[in-house]
């Protein structure tokens, strides 16, 4: 069992390492491919810009799908830790929004954030919360109405916790299916149709990050076409 268990931990550490090597590049080019998009250098026809939010789509996709590989051999394999420090819950969100600007511009998909002034200090893992808020986001991007989405970020502090909520106007979430959501590997049958190759771990790491850190993360219930993702997170006290 113990041979197995280090084996388990090697092949774990070579995909991590390999992982990073891949999205070194990946990063590289979606730098390019935002500074193209922008249109910095240059006005693009419409036949160049969706060629662009193309190519911007996959590069995320590719990159969701190594980070959820790995992030899925950690769990697996007992190695996946969630950190309990203080963060800024509002920064990262805005990180988040700045960072998926070009893909949601590409995508005819606006971006609405409500919050407080001040920070909202949260006990979680900062690297893991901000992927968290990254995969809610580039969904909520992805699967939105088919001519212009609309997407709604809300976090405020509510009941002694903090509550963050995304809600968008896309495909939405069927009553029957909103229990399966956070299943490793299941998907709606309205996502596949949209996007029948990603794996559908996002939602499953998700709930994995929010509980290990203390909070809750469920699907609202919404009219047909829209979906609302909430989870809270122990807000940061003095004597934490």
């Amino acid at each position: 069992m113990e041979g197995q268990e280090k084996k388990q931990v090697k092949e774990t550490d070579s995909f991590t390492a390999v992982s990073h090597y891949v999205k070194s590049p990946i990063y590289i080019l979606k730098g390019y491919l935002e500074a193209l998009f922008s249109e910095d250098l240059g006005e693009l026809n419409e036949k160049q810009k969706n060629y662009i939010k193309v190519c911007l789509e996959n590069v995320d996709n590719i990159n969701a799908t190594i980070s959820g590989l790995v992030r899925i051999m950690e769990i697996e394999n007992g190695r996946y830790e969630v950190k309990r420090e203080t963060v800024d819950i509002t920064k990262e969100a805005k990180d988040s929004v700045e960072d998926n600007w070009a893909l949601a511009k590409a995508s005819n998909a606006k971006i609405f954030m409500q919050t407080q002034e001040e920070p909202i200090l949260v006990l979680t893992d900062k690297e893991k919360i901000r992927e968290t808020i990254d995969s809610l986001l580039m969904n909520a991007i992805k699967y939105k109405a088919q001519k212009e989405g609309r997407i709604d970020i809300r976090i405020e502090k509510k009941d002694g916790k903090m509550l963050f909520s995304i809600k968008d106007n896309g495909i939405g979430v069927p009553d029957e299916e909103r229990e399966k959501i956070f299943n490793k590997f299941y998907r709606t049958k309205e996502a596949v149709k949209v996007d029948p190759n990603s794996l559908g771990l996002e939602l499953y790491i998700c709930k994995n990050v929010i509980e290990s850190s203390g909070g809750e993360i469920w699907v609202g219930k919404n009219d047909e076409g829209e979906s609302s993702f909430f989870f809270t997170l122990p807000l940061y006290k003095k004597e934490d």
